[in-house]
């Protein structure tokens, strides 16, 4: 008999009849797998009109739960008996390698007029509103019969397919000529390149996946690799060490005979969230290796590797020479990028800090010092590193001050939290100066924190006083005593998508040059405190956006938006943009909401009170905040107004 792939079936449904049992069975376990089945009467099932509302929520309930199995592994068609006006339907599950998530799942079909529906409960004809006549219940109990009968055989053919679907998937990378080949320490290093890339095959194969005879617990092996490559794997997982992408490792040591060899791997983790953790650290794991009766190596991890709650070990004072040893070892595999000029070093340092990849940090980190100092370098940089990168964070650096001589520089960056936006987070960057060229000092010496304390300190508390200043450098300043002509509605458009789209990538440099600002000694606090509130919120949301209306005044113009806050709630923000000499440009301090909630009522009012005092703007504003008000209540929904 011949199956079909899923994503075949999918991509000929446009070409294919309205009578494809097939095909309406895959569609009915789509349905059933998104929770957006119509289970009523003359929905998408053959539900019988005569069905008691009990059986349906126990129907409803059945196929919860088969949605909570079904999970997001792929299905494709399987055997289909067709018998007259009614059909039977093997769907099979082939996701991933283990035997236990494998399933055969039966679907009843009838059809109606020229179109096929399926039955509501799997397996069976049962509440379809197929009558009784006793020809047809002998046809329908065979139907039923077989679907019974061979979802146990096409089962154990799943099964037995998937050993060999796991062989090919791991060969695709991965020989037994490898396996036998390689030396100990490459199996180590090879495995642990399979681990940083996330390829379940390859990991497989290292695990035993390819050995004639799998490993006993091959099963625990199973679930916990497939885990490994899961982008739910939890952060205190140990697989997360070897996986996550934030985390640097290397190997740092290698014992091994013919046969057997322990490698430890250094971790650096920038993100240990594990309790009492001060942070980033150095972790250190020890892998075993074998060669079974095949002769063909194999990892075999430690225990907690393969607990399903499994957490990494905390280390303990043995280790600490292995993870002093990170520091040389990872330099001598990615080694350092010294800089020809302490200004080109300074800047590298900050494009670093905003690369995805804290490599890019090390490799401008000067790490020759003793080991247990260069070890300490390492794990301030993936500090300071995930400071910005955590995923909940939404802060960027700011260049403040910079200094150098012919050995040394320090540089002062401020480390801008859009939770803090008011706060003034200067950090303090040493470099120095080689014969190979200018590198960071993670961790200066006293010396060179005692010669450059009293220009720290001066520029500190300058820094204090103008570092707003420096930030809102690109924000024009609106000129209350000119009136130009409002920008275009196309130009208006182009303002406001630009400062969206920057927002979305938090890019605030970009999203600021799209600002105009009033000539006020707040003006800077409230556009930096109102950034942040948006970007913020698009962190948050992840959602989309639409410009609803372009509203046209003498001197301005205010764009209407409606962002996609999730879980079917809304917010309806209007942009002011003027009319400047380099172009269009928001009036982002003026924030406006439309909103059926009367405190932002209050804010818009006292938005346009303070404009007031600046410009004749706010005249022109408060009605075309009224008429977006307005459109908003007759075309949006106004009950799902989120407040911001």
């Amino acid at each position: 008999m011949k199956f079909l792939p899923v994503l075949l079936a999918i991509a000929l449904t446009a070409d294919a009849t309205p009578s494809d049992p097939g095909t309406t069975a895959i569609d009915f376990l789509e349905k059933v797998r998104l929770g957006k089945l119509n289970l009523e009467p003359g929905g998408d099932t053959a539900l019988s009109a005569h069905t008691g509302s009990e059986k349906v929520r126990q129907i409803a309930r059945r196929l919860d739960r088969i949605a909570r199995d079904l999970g997001s592994d792929p299905l494709e068609i399987g055997p289909i008996l067709v018998e007259e006006s009614f059909a039977a339907v093997l769907i099979r599950k082939i996701g991933g390698f283990d035997p236990g998530r494998l399933q055969v799942i039966p679907i009843a079909l009838v059809k109606h007029g020229e179109d096929w529906i399926a039955a509501p409960v799997p397996a069976s004809f049962e509440n379809a509103g197929v009558g009784y006549a006793v020809v047809q219940r002998t046809r329908l109990e065979r139907l039923e019969n077989w679907m019974l009968r061979e979802q146990v055989v096409e089962l154990e053919k799943l099964r037995a397919q998937a050993s060999e679907r796991m062989r090919g998937k791991i060969q695709e990378a991965l020989s037994n000529k490898d396996l036998r080949g390689l030396s100990s320490r490459q199996i180590g290093e090879s495995f642990l390149a399979a681990c940083e890339r996330r390829q379940l095959g390859p990991i497989l194969g290292f695990l035993g996946g390819l050995a004639d005879r799998l490993p006993d617990d091959w099963s625990e092996r199973l679930k916990a690799a497939e885990s490994a490559v899961s982008p739910s794997l939890k952060s205190t997982n140990p697989w997360r060490l070897l996986t996550a992408p934030e985390v640097l490792r290397v190997l740092v040591r290698h014992e091994g005979s013919d046969d057997s060899a322990l490698i430890s791997i250094a971790c650096l983790d920038p993100a240990d969230k594990r309790p009492n953790s001060n942070g980033a650290r150095i972790e250190v794991i020890h892998l075993e290796l074998g060669k079974g009766d095949d002769h063909l190596w194999r990892v075999n991890p430690p225990a907690n590797f393969l607990a399903a709650d499994g957490v990494a070990e905390s280390g303990d004072d043995l280790d600490s020479d292995l993870r002093d040893a990170f520091p040389a070892a990872w330099t001598e595999k990615h080694p350092s990028a010294p800089q020809p000029t302490a200004a080109t070093a300074y800047q590298a340092l900050i494009e670093a800090l905003r690369t995805e990849d804290p490599r890019a940090l090390l490799a401008l980190s000067r790490l020759t010092a003793p080991p247990a100092t260069a070890a300490k370098a390492c794990t301030r940089a993936a500090q300071i590193w995930w400071k910005l990168h955590e995923p909940s964070a939404v802060c960027q650096t700011l260049p403040l001050a910079f200094k150098q001589d012919e050995t040394t520089a320090v540089g002062i960056l401020q480390f801008f939290s859009a939770r803090e936006p008011a706060r003034l987070d200067a950090k303090v960057f040493y470099f120095e100066k080689s014969s190979e060229g200018w590198l960071w000092i993670p961790e200066p010496s006293g010396e060179a924190l005692a010669n450059s304390e009293a220009w720290v300190g001066s520029e500190t508390k300058d820094c204090e006083r103008h570092w707003q200043d420096a930030l809102l450098k690109d924000c024009l300043l609106l000129d209350p005593a000119t009136h130009p002509k409002p920008p275009a509605d196309d130009a208006a458009r182009e303002c406001v998508e630009a400062w969206l789209e920057a927002i979305q990538r938090d890019d605030m440099k970009a999203a600021l040059a799209q600002v105009s600002r009033l000539d006020d000694h707040a003006s800077g606090s409230l556009i930096l405190q109102n950034l942040s509130y948006e970007m913020i919120a698009s962190r948050r949301r992840g959602g989309t956006h639409a410009i609803t209306g372009i509203y046209q005044g003498e001197s301005c113009a205010a764009v209407a938006v409606k962002i996609d806050h999730g879980e079917g709630k809304w917010s309806y923000p209007l942009y002011p943009v003027v009319e400047t000499a380099q172009g269009p440009r928001i009036l982002l301090e003026i924030d406006l909401f439309a909103s059926s909630n009367r405190g932002r009522e209050f804010l818009n009012k006292a938005a346009l009170e303070r404009l007031q005092k600046f410009s004749p703007l706010a005249n022109e504003l408060r009605p075309l905040c009224t008429r977006h008000q307005s459109d908003v209540e007759k075309f949006g929904d106004k009950e799902n107004h989120e407040s911001p």
